[in-house]
């Protein structure tokens, strides 16, 4: 599970800021058609106090984090389902013989094309987009794990290997791990409160891409095999 995801598109208290106009018009599209991305939109963020503005416009962490998750052994053999938590409330959940673009560029037209077409579902058929989502609601409705972790710099400090074999120990239960798909602060407290266990893994602040793949990698290499929970 990755959550607080910086993927969303323009808020609507930016649309009229001058530089996300004039980067709408270079792209030929309106506003409500572009992700929001630090890269551009940095002064209209700080301009308009977007609330979180430190945790939001990073939709190329998505991207590399979901690339982790979608290319190993344990998501390509159906024993691991992703769910995508937005910043803003949206949910993404990612369906079995999905493989992603790996290329931003072509990422980035492929959530477009999935914010922008409800309505035809050839265009998101792998990917299914729903609209305000709570993450409570989305842990105890949907997912329903038998168990939460949350990984986080805040959490106590725990091996990565001791943490997996201590805590994923029956096939029959349903493990969820959470990650923060964004730069930089800490979970919400709302968020938190839905967690069972909080660790650290490490005590450089690591990339959320690199702690999914080592997180997978030590899922992978237990004695049994995990049971997914189904989107």
């Amino acid at each position: 599970m990755i959550a607080e995801a910086a993927l969303e598109i323009i808020p609507i208290e930016l649309t009229k800021h001058k530089s996300i106009l004039n980067h709408a018009k270079k792209l030929n599209r309106s506003p409500s058609e572009i992700f929001l991305d630090t890269s551009y939109h940095h002064a209209a963020m700080l301009n308009s106090n977007l609330k979180y503005w430190w945790k939001r416009g990073r939709p190329d962490i998505i991207h590399f984090d979901l690339l982790e998750a979608n290319s190993t052994p344990l998501f390509l053999k159906g024993k691991l389902s992703i769910y995508v938590s937005t910043i803003d409330n949206k949910l993404l959940i990612l369906k079995k013989n999905l493989r992603l673009p790996k290329s931003y560029v072509r990422f980035e037209g492929l959530m477009r094309n999935i914010y922008g077409n409800r309505n035809n579902s050839k265009s998101h058929s792998l990917i299914e987009l729903r609209d305000d989502i709570e993450f409570d609601y989305l842990i105890k409705k949907i997912i329903r794990p038998d168990v939460v972790i949350g990984l986080s710099t805040k959490g106590k400090f725990r091996k990565l290997a001791d943490l997996i074999s201590g805590h994923v120990v029956d096939q029959s239960n349903h493990y969820c791990f959470v990650v923060g798909g964004f730069q930089k602060g800490s979970f919400s407290e709302k968020t938190t409160s839905t967690f069972d266990y909080l660790y650290r893994i490490n005590n450089y602040h690591l990339e959320s891409h690199v702690v999914i793949s080592r997180l997978i990698y030590e899922c992978e290499n237990l004695p049994i095999n995990v049971s997914p929970h189904p989107p």
